[in-house]
This record gives structure tokens, sequence and C-alpha cells, in this order.
């Protein structure tokens, strides 16, 4: 039989990369085939050719310059790039979890500290022992996850892997026309076989991070470090974009303590009585033109036209804008709150002058706000929505990322006709960089020079990007702000009615589907029934526990003690190995999470996003080079990681077996 030339091989490797697209990545075979269908039909002409050069290595020609990708041995070109990848924890790397230095001041402070009012405390003890133990200057013993920026022909790819072994792999090129020239040449099929892969081909800046997200939550335990290679004709978009996501993971824009203090405080309203929104058939604010108050820069350029016009719309206002609204004498209709802490929600109330100016507003509360704020207005006029629980069955929890998108999502939700945006901006003003109005308790400055740098270490808060304007181009947002966009834009496409109309009055972000519009164009109406705004609100609401629904929190609670059972059972394992305590530690986080049930969910959820946390520092002490294997300090770690699982299992334990007593 003779051997098969190098032209069979390539079709053969690219029929396998063609099969397995099918089969285990539909959306890069669909790429690929509607590339060549575009190409059979005329619509799109090649602009490469792949060559075998004589000195037996593929090269990529450019047919309108003639110019060669590699223009030399790409065989070569990949070892060398496979010889450039070290173990180092420093060069081509993301830091991808926060870099905490603790004092000896604050671990006495949170040694005795409740974990719902200082959940880093929970970290803390972990994370200050590894801190120590490590070496200034340590390398890894694997690259778990490796990502490349720019695949070409994928021989650098097939050649890092050899060296490399890795578990998971990210593979991000724009160039979908040269990426399917690689299938010719690296067979991904077998790569796929060994690894877990996430293929970013050709796509827009909001897929490609669903993608890298997915690849930061697979594996998450070996997320401390990530190694990376860029090539030459990659650009450094997709590393920011990157970067994005790393800054803005979940587990640390909504920490487990932050889920914890959510689940708890819904349980403290609905011990109280507080009325709860029933949204399954509410439609509150049908033929409706609501007002919607956010904190953004536009608010205050408007603030006149607000109190000349405010009272022909039913107006929304957040509670950041209360005091502003109280110096102009506007009085909202409905006020809302979301943000679960006391000391980020509380400075709003304390500039106002006379908190009774605002006796005759509905107050609409998520129900992790505080019992403090919450206990500060008339209780007859609180409803209580849910965000994130569903302890009352049926009613819906609409949820967004911070209380503007929220605020927006309730209007959608309760009908409103017309909804008029306004301090909604969640962009930094252009000339002063400030994130919110003046009156905001938590407005910052930010630096309008850091835009389009690639800085080593992305800030979710301070570091800018360009997004769509709503009246200009561009403008300048922050990671943070991005996600409150992307989840308007989410939103918008899921709930919006035909009926409904949104117009966007802020000078701040485009949102697709509203009507930007200056705020000289819109229509005023002299008169906006108002009178019975209250009676719809109690109408559609319940302030008692349905049988079912007690039955399901006695669930939830039974689901503790289960997980006590299964954190004392981890407990009184040994370990001979690095390797076999993390699995042990894999075992564990499978079976924390394995009961899929709503009432384990819970639970489940801020037990992960503390995993989430605190695992990629124990893997990465447990994958450190200069770190012999030491019984002793592998000890040490485990108890207090049980500890604190255990102190975040009680406090749920306590707090459900107070809400039970009858």
């Amino acid at each position: 039989m003779s051997k098969p030339s190098v032209e069979q091989i390539a079709i053969t490797t690219y029929q396998k990369n063609l099969e397995y697209f099918q089969n285990e990545q539909p959306r890069v075979y669909e790429k690929i085939t509607a590339f060549e269908n575009a190409v059979a039909n005329g619509y799109y002409q090649e602009q490469y050719e792949l060559e075998y050069k004589d000195e037996g290595y593929f090269d990529v020609k450019e047919k309108s310059t003639s110019n060669y990708l590699y223009g030399s041995n790409s065989n070569e070109y990949a070892k060398a790039l496979a010889r450039s990848v070290d173990y180092k924890k420093e060069d081509n790397i993301f830091i991808v979890s926060p870099r905490f230095k603790f004092s000896d001041e604050y671990l006495k402070k949170s040694k005795n500290a409740s974990l719902e009012e200082n959940g880093t405390s929970a970290l803390a003890y972990i994370i200050d022992f590894i801190n120590k133990k490590l070496p200034k200057n340590s390398t890894m013993i694997r690259l778990e996850k490796y990502i490349f920026f720019g695949v070409g022909l994928g021989l650098h790819v097939k050649e890092i892997d050899k060296k490399i072994n890795s578990d998971f792999y990210l593979l991000v090129e724009d160039d979908l026309e040269l990426f399917r020239l690689s299938m010719f040449v690296t067979d991904y099929s077998k790569l796929a076989k060994k690894s877990s892969l996430y293929f970013c081909i050709f796509e827009e800046e909001n897929v490609a991070k669903t993608i890298m997200e997915l690849f930061l939550e697979d594996g998450f335990m070996h997320n401390h470090y990530i190694k990376f290679l860029q090539t030459l004709h990659q650009k450094d978009s997709k590393i920011r974009t990157f970067q994005e996501c790393v800054a803005s993971q979940r587990h640390l824009l909504f920490p487990f303590h932050a889920y914890f203090k959510k689940y708890l405080t819904v349980l403290s309203h609905l011990k109280k009585g507080y009325n709860f929104l029933d949204f399954s058939t509410n439609d509150i604010l049908k033929n409706k033109k609501v007002l919607l108050l956010a904190a953004g820069p536009s608010l205050e350029k408007n603030l006149k036209w607000v109190k000349k016009h405010h009272k022909s719309f039913i107006t929304i206002a957040l509670t950041s804008t209360l005091s502003t609204l109280e110096k102009e004498g506007i009085l909202p209709d409905i006020i809302t709150h979301l943000d679960p802490y006391s000391y980020a929600s509380l400075p709003h109330l304390k500039n106002l002058k006379n908190k009774d100016y605002f006796n005759k507003c509905i107050y609409l509360f998520g129900s992790q706000t505080p019992p403090e704020l919450v206990e500060m207005f008339d209780k007859k006029r609180v409803f209580i929505f849910e965000t994130g629980t569903h302890f009352k069955k049926g009613f819906g929890a609409p949820s967004a990322p911070c209380v503007g998108s929220t605020t927006y999502l309730l209007s959608l939700v309760l009908g409103a006709k017309d909804i008029y945006l306004l301090g909604l901006d969640l962009a930094i003003d252009e000339k002063s960089g400030s994130t919110h109005s003046s009156s905001h308790a938590h407005t910052k400055k930010l630096d309008l020079s850091r835009v389009d740098t690639l800085e080593k270490e992305f800030s979710f808060k301070k570091s800018l990007i360009k997004v769509d304007g709503n009246f200009k181009d561009k403008v300048l947002t922050t990671a943070n702000f991005y996600v409150s966009i992307e989840s308007i834009i989410i939103n918008t496409k899921h709930f919006k009615k035909d009926f409904q109309n949104i117009y966007n009055l802020s000078d701040g972000a485009f949102f697709p589907r509203t009507i930007p519009t200056k705020i000289d164009e819109v229509k005023i109406d002299k008169k906006c029934k108002k009178e019975d705004l209250l009676e719809r609100f109690l109408k559609n609401s319940s302030n008692k526990l349905t049988k079912e629904e007690y039955e399901s929190i006695k669930n939830v609670y039974y689901h503790a003690l289960k997980t006590k059972e299964i954190l004392s059972n981890h407990k009184i394992k040994k370990y001979k190995t690095k390797e076999e305590y993390q699995y042990s530690l894999m075992t564990l986080s499978l079976d924390l999470t394995a009961d899929k049930s709503q009432e384990a969910g819970y639970l489940n959820l801020v037990l992960l996003r503390y995993m989430q946390y605190i695992y990629p520092y124990i893997f990465d002490f447990l994958n450190t080079k200069e770190i012999k294997y030491d019984k002793k300090s592998i000890k040490h770690i485990d108890n207090l990681l049980v500890k604190y699982m255990k102190k975040i299992v009680e406090v749920f334990e306590i707090k459900l077996e107070e809400f039970l007593e009858k």
C-alpha cells in the first residue's frame, strides 16, 4: 500500500475536524460551512492559499500581496514558540484571583467576626497562611489552563500541547478563513479527546465574552494564574475582552456573602409580614407613561426639566437620587432600592433634610434590601420583590446587576406603555470623568487617559472601554457598567412587548430597541392618573406564606443539615499526596452541588461562589513546584476550609430555624 500524500493527509485531517465541529462545536461548524457556501456562490473571494513547501512545512500565501504568513519554516517557528513557554508565575499571564494581603490587626478582628457582616473573614486565614508559605519567585508544576490568542495554522498549538499537556484550552482566532486553513493542518479532534476545548473564532465581543466566561467557569479551581500566548497577527482587543471577563467573574461581582445576605434577608421580610409583589399577572403600570430617574450624570444636567414635567409621568426614582430630588422639590411616585449592604445604602438617605417628604411614595424594594432601610418607611406602602429567590411560588423574581437596570426591568414587566430613561447613563461623563451625579454617595472621577491602553491588571470599576453612545458615536464606560448594559440589552429582547416604547433621554450608553430622544423632543401630557396606584400594588401582592411555600422553606433547612454531614465526612479523610487532596477537593465540590432542586440551590450557590473564590488559592499552593508535600500544612488548610464552610451552613441553619419557629 502506498503512503498517503501530503494532500490526502490534509483532506483527511480537514474531514475529521469538520465531523468533530459538527458534533461537538456546532457554532464553529456553522461558521465554516457558511464561509464555504459564500465562496461557492461567489459572495466571497478567498484571500489566502495554503501551500506545502518542499522543505516540508505549510505556509499561507496572501493572494493580493503574495506575502506569506510565516515566511519561514512554520514547524520550526511552532517549536520556538513552544520553547518560549515557561511555568513561571510572571510574563504572559493573567492573574485571575484578587491579590490579598491581610494585616495582623485585620486577622485578629476577623477571627470571631460574623460572616453576615464580614464575609471576607471566611477567606482571610486560608489566604494569609498560603501567602506566608509561598516563596516570592515560584513556578507552577502544571499549566492546567492555557489560552491561544491567534491560532494561525495551529502548528504552535500542537507543539505547545506536547510540552504542557493542559486540561483546558481557549483558542481565539479572528480570521475565519485562516482558521479554516488550519483545519487541514491541525487535528483538533485529536486534541479534544484529552482536553476541553473552547473555540472563539471570528466572534463579536458579546459572544466572545460568553465563551470566555464558560472557559473560566469550567475547572474554576485552576484559575489562579492562566498563561497565554499571542501571535503577531492577533490584535489586542480579545485580550482586553478576556481581562473584562476576569474582572467581572460572578463570584467577584456578587461574592458568596452577598448571596448569603440576599437569602437570609428575604426571610426577615417574610417573617415581618411585608407585602411581596406578584409579577405573574401584573399590569400595574398598564397604559402608563413612566419617567425612570437614575443617578447618572445626565440627571443633574436636566433637573429643571424634571422639576417642570415629572407630574406628567409615573415617576420612578432610585434611592440614590432622593437627596437631589428633595432639594429641587421633585416628588417621585415610586422609589426603588436593591443594594443589600447598609454601609452602601444608608448614606443616600443621611443627606435628606426631611424623610417625611417622601411619605406618600410607594417603595419598591429588592428582597435583599437591609431591614434597617426598609423599616425607615411606612410598612403599608412598602412592597418587596424577590431577586434570586423563589420563596413566594410563581410570583417571579426580576433580577439585574444594578438598581438602575433592575428598575428598568420592573418598568417593562409591570407593563408600562412608554418608558423614559433619564440618568441611566451607564457611562462616564466625557468632561469630568464622573461615574454618577455629584450628589451620589459613591460617585468617582476616573482617569480618561486610561482608555485604549492594554493594562497589566484590569480594574472592574476603573478601567475604561468604549461602547456605542446614545447621542454620540462612542462613549466611555467601565466593565462594571457594561455588565448592566448587557443586562438591559438581554431584558429588552426578552421582556419588551410590541406596545411598549422606550425613550432614552440620557447622554450615555446606547441600548438597542430604545429610541434616542433629546429632552426637548419629549411630548408632554398634562394629566397622569395616579390615584389608584397604591390600590393596584396591594391587589397584586401577598404578605403571607402558603402551606406549600412554608414546606419548601423547611426543605431548604433539611438540605442545610445534609450539607453539614457531607462536610463532616470530608474532614475525617487522610491524604498521602497533594494529588490525592486535589482530587478530594474536586469531589467535595461535586458532592456539595449535586442536589439540583430549587430548595438546595440557595445554599449550594453560596458554597459554589465560596469555592470559586478560595479554591484557586489552594490549588495554586498545591501546584507550586517549590512547595513539597507537607501533611501538616494540607491538614491545616483543610481544617480552615471545612471550618468556614460549616460556619456558612450553620448561619443558614440558625436563620432558618428562627424563621420556622412559630
